[in-house]
């Protein structure tokens, strides 16, 4: 159905007659069966629906009403009326879309499938949703009244390890808008996720979404080299292509794990030449989706754990993070609060240490950490400098000795 960029799945049955006659405005008629809709996404699909659809075209109206079923029970219904139609003969797409609207929905199923249409592919919604709404105006400039619910959804996004549960939003439909009046959810180990926002399906570039929360020591972040649980304010904001995470918040509980900066990155793009199409098709299909972009201010007193490379240890910072959420630019310094550092099986007290991130992607930031301990009769310590994924390590002594003789006894 559609195109193939589109994203979606299933069969459809039934017959679609037009008529189309030089001089005169087409009409047509079609009853379709489609079973297993489903749109997939960058990494999930949408629960699958079966729909009826009936639709007729005249000279004067087009009208349309769909059934929609899952998991054998009805779940919603929808019926639309363009009246009247252009009489001129001219671009038949036009004609509709310059009609006046009316139409009626009426949804109480899977959140997931209707989300999928919007195309925000940074984090999933599923989970029961309830909708009614009414429409007029044109298809260009709907102009919508109703009302949404969500009762114990769930968010979730594979890219950042976001896992939102148990939430309740409440929003009113005004305009083409969707104001979200109420949100509320909870996040592993306690945390908790406001706020407010809004949805605008008259984007020019597809659905525009504007959304305020406040985090209370909510985990926002859990990736194998990355983690982070957070207080403070939070906002996306997307025209319908991309958008800006941005947020001034303070990490309660975080972790940073050196040597793994690598490990999350993008789902790769394959690249895909399709031959023997027809001229024109596929001509849109290959464009990149327009990735969203990081501007977070983020600053914690202590409690960021840093381990790696022999580290297990704690560390204030001031850090600004731009980039995409999956290969943040992180930049700012992180300073020692204490910590040990483990070589050939000893073990170091840290002494001192920084460490200062300059917006590399991925994240290499460089280091200045000194450890000491006493062994074998003598005061030894080490300085780690360099940068993450290459460290320079160097040793000293009291009394001093020479590095091979020193390293020796470390060792051995």
């Amino acid at each position: 159905i559609g195109y193939a960029g589109l994203g979606l799945g299933g069969t459809a049955s039934g017959s679609v007659d037009l008529e189309a006659r030089a001089g005169a405005a087409p009409t047509g008629r079609t009853n379709l069966t489609i079973r297993g809709l489903t749109r997939s996404g960058l990494v999930t699909s949408s629960t699958p629906i079966d729909m009826g659809v009936a639709g007729v075209l005249t000279a004067q109206q087009a009208g349309i009403r769909v059934v929609m079923a899952s998991g054998g029970r009805i779940v919603g219904r929808a019926q639309a009326l363009l009246k009247p139609l252009a009489t001129a003969t001219g671009d038949p797409l036009r004609r509709l879309t310059d009609a006046r609207l009316f139409a009626q929905v009426r949804y109480s199923g899977p959140a997931d499938t209707l989300w999928r249409l919007t195309r925000v592919e940074l984090f999933d919604l599923a989970g029961p949703v309830a909708i009614a709404a009414d429409v007029s105006g044109s298809l260009t400039a709907p102009q919508i009244r109703g009302v949404v619910r969500a009762t114990n959804a769930r968010i979730q996004s594979a890219t950042t390890g976001t896992l939102l549960t148990g939430i309740q939003a409440e929003g009113r439909f005004a305009g083409s808008r969707l104001q979200i009046q109420s949100f509320a959810g909870q996040t592993a180990r306690g945390g908790r996720v406001s706020g407010t926002g809004a949805f605008d399906f008259a984007g020019a570039k597809g659905v525009a979404l504007d959304l305020r929360l406040n985090a209370e020591r909510a985990v926002m972040i859990d990736r194998d080299d990355i983690g982070a649980t957070v207080s403070g304010p939070i906002a996306f904001r997307s025209d319908g292509a991309g958008g800006v995470i941005s947020g001034d918040v303070t990490l309660d509980a975080s972790r940073y794990r050196f040597g793994q900066a690598t490990a999350t990155s993008a789902v790769p793009r394959l690249n895909v030449r399709e031959i023997n199409l027809p001229p024109g098709a596929g001509a849109d299909e290959g464009e990149a989706p327009a990735p969203w972009r990081l501007a977070i201010r983020a600053r914690a007193r202590n409690g960021l754990l840093v381990s790696g490379l022999g580290l297990r240890s704690e560390w204030s910072a001031d850090l600004a993070i731009a980039g995409t959420p999956t290969n943040p630019a992180i930049t700012g310094r992180a300073d020692l609060v204490r910590g040990d550092y483990e070589f050939a099986g000893r073990e170091f007290q840290l002494s001192r240490g920084v460490i200062r991130f300059a917006g590399e992607v991925p994240a290499n930031p460089a280091l200045d950490i000194e450890a000491s301990a006493n062994t074998t009769g003598l005061n030894a310590s080490i300085r780690v400098t360099g940068v993450a994924l290459k460290p320079e390590i160097t040793f000293a002594s009291t009394p001093a000795l020479p590095q091979d003789e020193l390293l020796s006894r470390l060792l051995f």
